[in-house]
């Protein structure tokens, strides 16, 4: 099973199994609006370009018609892939969306302007994202949530937040 997209691209999606006898794939869509698996779009499937022919929403999950794939036993070697796209072709959910990889090394300061550290990884809790941010040996869990979250400036390789109380009591 792949974990980690290629250098450059974005995981979108996991093939979770084949569906019916033409090629289809039953698909994981790692958004939930699920845009860039939609009809027309290229995507790559074991490092091969594939365009989305056909795509339908089924049950938590997308069943996907892929160029080239024409019967299950070609699907059938695809459990576990990432579906990737080009980090520069990725259609965001909305403008505050980000991916994993691009929160990933910001530096967080608060809005009093204290350097936190760098976000060295993002855990998914089911309501929102916690950011693990470290510096020097000290780690600080910083909720992803809009009311501690002011700004994100990936231009600048930056995230600023406002902490909640008692959030910095035991980071230094």
């Amino acid at each position: 099973m792949d974990t980690e997209p290629r250098e450059g691209f974005t995981a979108v999606g996991r093939v979770l199994r084949p569906h019916a006898l033409r090629g289809e794939l039953r698909v994981e869509a790692f958004s939930p609006t699920a845009r860039n698996i939609q009809r027309g779009r290229p995507v790559y499937l074991d490092g091969v370009r594939r365009v989305v022919q056909e795509a339908r929403s089924d049950r938590g999950a997308w069943i996907l018609k892929l160029s080239g794939l024409t019967d299950r036993t070609a699907a059938e070697g695809l459990r576990g892939k990432l579906l990737e796209t080009p980090d520069t072709e990725v259609v965001r959910d909305d403008d505050e969306s980000y991916f994993v990889h691009e929160l990933i090394g910001l530096r967080v300061v608060t809005t009093e302007g204290e350097e936190l550290g760098r976000i060295a990884e993002v855990m998914p809790t089911g309501a929102n994202d916690v950011w693990v941010v470290r510096d020097a040996g000290a780690e600080v869990m910083v909720p992803a949530i809009g009311g501690v979250v002011q700004a994100v400036k990936l231009d600048e390789g930056l995230a600023i937040i406002t902490p909640l109380m008692g959030m910095l009591d035991n980071s230094k």
